[in-house]
């Protein structure tokens, strides 16, 4: 065991996680459950309010300055909540405490960027997923974190390879306005594909951006092949996911989560997502281009394999993800470095 820590996280199996390996863990979180939690956690939780953020940032930094000041030889571990980092790394440099930050965005927030100047370590998944130009020295990779326990292999018959499965945000940067121009271009007298689409706008512009893409749309067979669903939970994700073949993903950024939980799934993941294609391979063996040509060309080459050359190809892929992604392994990867000096 090793000392106390003090976690910013809304990942409950996170928090989890690391309570086997510290004697004490002060918890932040604006977000309530009634779940039970190891005995040696506490939670603190954040007050918040809408269209606050004056008040909500003074109200924070009242309820975190006082567990900072009693715990300062503990960690400060700040989990996807780049704004709280922002707020509290001055005093945590103030205060002298080891504070580390993990950020996985293919853009570098404004929070990020001012938070790389006080705290010790920034944590970060692949290199698409943090590119900061200065405070480099700080930054460490430690690939994704995904529980195959969430995400469970299902073999599936593959016998039409027609089923196509989307999950996951629905905004500019995944690029939802080409789904409906590569499913006609798969599509014909003798091929029928399907895809359905699961997930729901961020934010305003991310609303216009999906109204734009429906109201644009045309009555055609196109449109009878796509079908946009509410979001799903995480823990019904592996259910729905066993009524698919291949899952879409078509974001240019850093390695995307949901590519890896696809592939612990047993789906054939087909995307141009460079971070991904650079681990995995593609199925055409073809160079990655981010065109609807290359995904086509994906998907038949996914077709045309044997049932017995798709599963032995699918089997090296979960393999290859369960080495470099599993959580277990991150989040041994992680308590290296919180308590690295």
């Amino acid at each position: 065991m090793s000392s106390g820590s003090v976690v910013f996280s809304h990942q409950r199996d996170l928090v989890f996680a690391l309570s086997q390996f510290f004697d004490s863990i002060e918890v932040f979180t604006a977000e309530t459950s009634s779940e039970e939690l190891p005995k040696n956690v506490k939670v603190h939780l954040l007050p918040w309010k809408i269209s606050s953020p004056l008040k909500n940032a003074a109200r924070i930094l009242r309820t975190i300055y006082p567990v900072l000041v009693k715990n300062r030889n503990s960690i400060v571990f700040t989990h996807m909540t780049d704004i709280h980092a922002a707020l509290i790394s001055p005093l945590t440099w103030i205060l002298r405490m080891r504070h580390v930050l993990w950020y996985a965005h293919a853009k570098n927030s404004k929070y990020l960027l001012w938070s790389s100047f006080f705290v010790s370590k920034i944590v970060s998944s692949t290199l698409g997923s943090c590119n900061l130009r200065f405070n480099t020295k700080k930054i460490l990779f430690i690939n994704q974190g995904v529980s195959q326990d969430l995400f469970p292999y299902f073999s599936r018959p593959f016998q039409e390879k027609r089923k196509i499965l989307y999950y996951g945000r629905l905004d500019p940067s995944k690029n939802i306005h080409l789904f409906s121009k590569l499913i006609d271009s798969l599509n014909g007298p003798k091929e029928h594909y399907s895809l359905s689409v699961y997930g729901m706008p961020a934010n305003p512009e991310s609303r216009d951006y999906l109204l734009d893409i429906t109201t644009a749309s045309k009555p055609n067979e196109t449109n009878n092949a796509i079908t946009f669903n509410d979001p799903i939970t995480r823990k019904s994700i592996s259910g729905i996911a066993r009524n698919f073949e291949i899952f879409l993903n078509l974001f240019s950024g850093s390695l995307d989560k949901t590519l890896i939980e696809a592939t612990f799934m047993g789906l054939a993941v087909v995307t141009w997502n460079r971070e991904y294609c650079m681990q995995f391979g593609t199925w055409s063996h073809s160079p990655v281009k981010e065109t609807l040509e290359f995904i086509s060309g994906e998907i038949v080459s996914i077709r045309s394999l044997r049932p017995n050359d798709l599963q032995k190809e699918l089997s090296r892929r979960l393999e290859l993800a369960m080495r470099n992604h599993s959580f277990e392994a991150w989040v041994d990867r992680l308590v290296m470095i919180l308590r690295s000096d």
